[in-house]
């Protein structure tokens, strides 16, 4: 028997859930993660998901209505990475675990507390290991500004200030309040909760929660919330100020604050990306910039080698490594469970207009 923190394996074979957006990420990282082997993929839609195989070179594909079942129980895959819409999160994480597969969820991890809680149990009942894909706390920016914290360049973190920002998301359930779980607070608010949550210190519990929601600009796609402001108090007087939006054009608007008794750090790796382009041709010469460009014409910021600077391929790497050597990562499922518990809070405080203690 292997000691726990020893590698059992010399390589893990991956299973993807979800043929969409993110997993293009996560592919450009597995290949280049030697220990990671992605074996097949599953997804609803059988030529989307055949395409997606073809360009990644994936042997096996399920597309069935039971595409979940499938690749849970396929033999030849010991994890699940789950990479699929919101409402499936739940039942992906429980059929993973129910198989007794390891299982990388990307967030939010459920739509709220209640499914969180479920898939928590789930991972524990059946013993197997877990990992939260929330990638902006392994994005190089982030990981050196929390270098610098725990140095105590900055001394002790009493504000963080975050916003994410841009013109709505690229799939069309992510619209639908039943289906996401919310709005922009769901879809982005759980990036900068937990980054911030990241950077003041997991040490320090957070307290209590006030937000403003605001369906400003989409009222003809979406009955939830395009723009939102989220205050977190923490242990220690810190405060964590989230600022999200699906209103904002000029593509994705990234940025990070952070205030210490001795010092302060900001970050803004899609403004300030250390690349300009002018062009006038066509947008197919122009091919892709950066996620959520709303034009490919005139001053353009491409940002180089996203899923790097993003942080998915530190992310995934640490997961990989982590379980290769039966160990939880240092992003679980339980930390999930807390960016759900105040994402929760937010929508109640933003209905009632008052704080709500955790």
């Amino acid at each position: 028997m292997k000691n726990k923190g020893e590698c059992i394996l010399k390589k893990l074979r991956i299973g993807l859930l979800g043929s969409g957006f993110v997993q293009n990420f996560h592919m450009e990282s597995y290949r280049e993660i030697s220990q990671a082997e992605v074996v097949a993929v599953a997804s609803r839609n059988p030529k989307h998901v055949k395409k997606f195989a073809k360009k990644w070179g994936i042997k096996t594909t399920y597309s069935d209505e039971d595409f979940i079942e499938k690749l849970c129980s396929d033999p030849n895959v010991d994890v699940v990475d789950i990479g699929i819409p919101n409402f499936l999160h739940m039942k992906a994480a429980i059929t993973a675990a129910e198989n007794h597969k390891n299982v990388i969820c990307e967030k939010p991890l459920g739509r709220n507390t209640k499914e969180a809680q479920k898939m928590v149990k789930a991972v524990e009942k059946y013993g197997v290991l877990h990992a939260y894909a929330e990638n902006e706390l392994f994005s190089p920016h982030n990981v050196k500004a929390k270098e610098f914290i725990d140095s105590g360049a900055i001394g002790k973190v009493i504000w963080v200030r975050s916003r994410e920002a841009h013109f709505g998301p690229h799939s069309q359930w992510f619209w639908n309040k039943k289906l996401a779980g919310g709005g922009c607070i769901v879809d982005m608010g759980c990036h900068s909760i937990e980054a911030a949550r990241f950077f003041i210190g997991k040490e320090r519990k957070p307290l209590e929660v006030f937000a403003w929601t605001a369906t400003l600009v989409h009222r003809d796609r979406t009955d939830a919330e395009d723009n939102s402001l989220t205050l977190v108090k923490y242990e220690g007087d810190a405060l964590a100020q989230s600022e999200n939006s699906w209103a904002a054009h000029g593509g994705l608007d990234h940025r990070f604050e952070i205030h210490g008794t001795d010092g302060a750090i900001f970050l803004n790796p899609t403004r300030e990306t250390g690349m300009k382009v002018f062009t006038v041709a066509p947008e197919k010469k122009v091919g892709y910039v950066i996620e959520k460009a709303e034009v490919m014409k005139g001053w353009l910021l491409p940002l180089w080698g996203e899923y790097l600077i993003y942080g998915y391929y530190p992310e995934l790497k640490h997961f990989i490594e982590s379980f290769l050597k039966d160990e939880l990562p240092r992003e679980t499922f339980h930390d999930g469970l807390i960016v759900n518990r105040i994402m929760d809070a937010a929508y109640k405080s933003a209905k009632s207009g008052k704080w709500v203690k955790l």
